[in-house]
């Protein structure tokens, strides 16, 4: 079930829903195994961990409350005078996946790099597999927090330009009226 703004339909949960929550049980699940002997990172990267988690939570609330979604749209394409609705959507949708990309590749390299050390602790503990898996884990971390915050960011910046865009394109129409 998704949920709108106006409480739960009944609509199946899409595939980015499902991927929200996914990636937040990853996430959940590597900050749960940092206090036992399967941690995957070392514990000085404890509190980044933390941090990218209560972020992802807080985005994961903002990604699936339907908030700047195009919610609206029959009240402002009647405003400007037109029925049809296919120019902001797309572009939301791109600016929402272009951050998300952007800003989870960014804070995957960031802790990739602030791991690395792990390859080779785990080449001097005689199981350079298991650095290797662990160093992999970080990297996918930081790609998680990062995808998901950096969808709030787009998903935020496709609202304002979308907001913007329709405020001057009705300023110019009353313009030339």
């Amino acid at each position: 079930m998704t949920s709108s703004a106006h409480g739960a339909s009944a609509v199946p949960a899409s595939r980015a829903d499902w991927v929200v929550i996914v990636a937040l049980v990853i996430l959940t699940t590597i900050l749960l195994l940092q206090r036992t002997k399967y941690a995957m990172l070392p514990a000085s990267q404890n509190k980044f961990l933390w941090c990218a988690e209560i972020a992802s939570i807080v985005a994961a609330v903002i990604l699936r409350s339907g908030w700047a979604r195009d919610n609206r749209w029959a009240q402002e394409q009647a405003r400007l005078g037109t029925l049809a609705n296919n120019y902001y959507e797309p572009r939301r949708e791109q600016l929402t996946a272009g951050f998300a990309i952007g800003v989870g590749v960014l804070l995957s390299l960031w802790w990739a790099m602030a791991t690395w050390g792990l390859v080779f602790s785990g080449m001097r503990r005689g199981s350079p597999g298991r650095g290797l898996f662990d160093f992999i884990i970080a990297a996918l971390a930081g790609a998680i927090a990062g995808g998901m915050i950096g969808a709030v960011i787009g998903l935020t910046t496709g609202h304002v330009w979308e907001s913007r865009h329709r405020r001057r394109r009705a300023e110019r129409q009353t313009s030339h009226a």
